[in-house]
């Protein structure tokens, strides 16, 4: 397992966050396996506190690598793929706590006979679900039907050597938030001609004990979402993986991604930079509402605007109110 698996964490700027997800991880890691963190360019400042956690466990390979820029979220998530020595990669987010036992759940798929393209795992419980397993990926995708189930990375297992054949469809993908799917998707449609029989897993156990523990419930990065997941059409063009990729995006839309709690950030977007800004950023992102919410666009097409519209309101007569109190 050690020469077939790695764990790598990209991260910025949250050594003291970063230093508990690395704690958990180290702890659980009874086979040792090799812990990279991608650092994107950090200010040094509260390294210390990961250097320790480091120092707790020197049985376990455990390294920094410093991007000498910051190349962005997305680019740094790929480059931890790209940088993977070893057949399988686990991207963990530097926020992420894994359950006590993921490694005997990793080990249990990665040392069977089977050569694993992807394997997602829970991050919840799941009563009565049941490992499915799938000859191509675009089934996986069909199957499960929620592109945010599949979109989480701290609970997949990427094949790299199937990866980094996509890996140039990955790089231009950065803008959908989803570059790491589009990677594995491209890439096995490279592979086909393989005598290797991928396997596809939508395993039943639970990997993530907690998520995003240091999550701004006030960012405004589901804008960013909804912005990015329509270019998905342009990347996936023939009939069949255009429908099976537009019906998972639509899947994750009603399960995560939901386009009321858009409105919500839009709302609270316009109060903090002001109508013409909120409206422009609106435009594209309600353009693209058919593919990724469907029949609902006809409703959100014009409550998005109206939301703004509103939010508007209530910033110009807070700014009179607070005049007049001056």
């Amino acid at each position: 397992m050690q020469e077939r698996f790695s764990i790598f964490i990209p991260t910025y700027n949250r050594w003291s966050v970063l230093a508990q997800t690395l704690e958990t991880t180290l702890v659980g890691n009874s086979i040792c396996a090799p812990v990279t963190l991608v650092d994107n360019n950090s200010s040094p400042e509260g390294i210390d506190a990961v250097l320790q956690v480091i120092a707790k466990h020197p049985q376990i390979p455990c390294k920094i690598v410093k991007n000498e820029m910051n190349i962005g979220g997305d680019a740094n998530l790929l480059r931890c793929i790209a940088l993977c020595p070893t057949q399988y990669v686990l991207v963990l987010g530097d926020d992420d706590f894994l359950v006590d036992d993921y490694i005997a759940k990793i080990s249990h798929y990665l040392n069977s006979n089977v050569d694993w393209g992807f394997i997602s795992f829970k991050d919840r419980q799941c009563e009565g679900f049941r490992d499915q397993i799938f000859d191509s990926p675009y089934e996986m995708v069909r199957f499960s039907n929620d592109w945010s189930e599949l979109l989480f990375t701290s609970t997949s297992i990427v094949n790299t050597e199937i990866f980094k054949a996509g890996m140039q469809d990955a790089q231009r993908a950065q803008f959908t938030c989803s570059s790491h799917l589009v990677g594995m998707l491209k890439g096995w449609e490279q592979r086909t001609n393989d005598t290797k029989k991928w396997k596809f897993l939508l395993s039943a156990e639970r990997l993530i004990a907690s998520s995003g523990h240091a999550r701004d419930e006030e960012s405004f990065d589901l804008i960013n979402v909804f912005a990015g997941l329509p270019v998905l059409e342009y990347f996936f063009q023939a009939a069949d993986t255009h429908s099976i990729v537009r019906s998972a995006v639509r899947g994750g839309t009603r399960r995560v991604f939901k386009p009321r709690v858009l409105a919500k950030v839009f709302f609270r977007y316009t109060l903090a930079l002001g109508l013409s800004t909120a409206w422009r950023l609106m435009l594209p992102i309600r353009q693209g509402l058919s593919y990724t919410i469907g029949r609902r666009s006809l409703f959100y097409r014009w409550y998005l605007p109206l939301v703004i519209v509103i939010a508007a309101c209530v910033r110009l007569f807070s700014n009179l109110f607070d005049l007049e109190k001056s």
